[in-house]
């Protein structure tokens, strides 16, 4: 057993990618069985429970059986704890790192023998944690808890390879639309309300967007008040609809001590055969377009190239344009 031990926390350790941690913790905890096993981990911050994705995103929408269980047995006084709850046949076994963080873990098993290590997967649940702290320091925006730069420049260079490198990975969506946008004026906010105003504006956006789109689209604070998003396995003109729902529920959402608050939006298609800066320039330049008109728009690059807005853009490398 001990030996067991020492190789599932070596494979857990030298990993630095949320998605294969993942994996990886699933594969550790019933080795060979995985098919029987459905684990599900679950995160308390910011005063929300939070479903860890596997891609080391959140999801916000946890049944309310489970829920129930989650706000019932795991409150703050709660320090680490391991529970069987029948009504959902299922271990929870929680976790408090020395963070404002609260993990908990829901273990169901098709297995009929039902056979759970508790010790071995306690360990290994402490231990999974710690390293998801870590990656989620690395990995995460400080403020709104979105993926940060970093993150960027690696998740997009992971998606634009076209060798079959990412074929290691169990659980793979297809990347379909990449999405720029843009808080409007907001250095208007910050100078004539304050910072303290204008990041909260960037946390409450940052909120809306996890609350709008599915768990497998992939949501980045890019830098300042811009962010992007990769939307998975969605036909563009769906992606134009949603990406205009989203921008009309900003435009209605109450910012406290904020007047209204609009973003502009500028997406392409997400094309393989494109270096980063190419894909970022054709997202930019649509995003360009909105905010040198009407802004509180959205707009996709090839149909304002089809339409004659703008020119085709040319060579390896696009500048940033930026307008506030």
């Amino acid at each position: 057993m001990a030996e067991c031990k020492y190789y599932s926390f070596y494979a857990l350790a030298k990993i630095n990618d949320p998605e294969l941690l993942y994996e990886a913790f699933q594969q550790q905890i019933a080795p060979g069985h995985a098919d029987k096993i459905q684990i599900e981990v679950f995160e308390h911050s910011d005063q929300l429970w939070k479903k860890l994705t596997p891609s080391g995103g959140f999801d916000l929408n946890i049944d309310a059986e489970t829920l129930a269980v989650l706000d019932r047995r795991f409150g703050s006084a709660d320090q680490g704890s391991w529970y069987y709850e029948r009504a959902i046949e299922g271990w929870f076994c929680s976790y408090k790192p020395l963070t404002t963080k609260h993990f908990v873990l829901l273990v169901k098993s098709s297995d009929p023998d039902k056979l759970i290590e508790e010790d071995y997967l306690q360990f290994l649940f402490h231990f999974y944690c710690h390293q998801l702290q870590m990656l989620q320091g690395t990995y995460r925006d400080a403020l709104t808890g979105l993926y940060n730069r970093r993150a960027f420049n690696e998740k997009i260079t992971q998606l634009l390879d076209r060798s079959d490198n990412q074929q290691r990975r169990a659980i793979n969506f297809s990347p379909t639309i990449y999405v720029m946008l843009d808080i409007d004026h907001f250095k208007q906010i910050n100078d004539s309300r304050g910072h303290l105003y204008g990041d909260e504006v960037l946390l409450l956006l940052a909120q809306q967007m996890t609350y709008s789109f599915r768990e497998n689209d992939l949501l980045f604070r890019y830098g300042g008040e811009e962010f992007a998003m990769v939307l998975m396995d969605i036909e563009t003109e769906q992606a134009q609809l949603t990406l205009d729902r989203f921008r009309e529920k900003i435009a209605s959402y109450d910012f406290p001590g904020v007047s209204q608050v609009t973003v502009s939006i500028g997406y392409t298609l997400f094309d393989k055969h494109l270096s980063m800066d190419q894909l970022i320039g054709q997202a930019d330049a649509a995003l360009y377009h909105c905010k040198a008109t009407t802004r509180n728009a959205v707009h996709g690059y090839h149909d304002l190239i089809d339409k004659g807005l703008i020119p085709a853009l040319t060579g390896s490398k696009v500048s940033h344009l930026k307008m506030s």
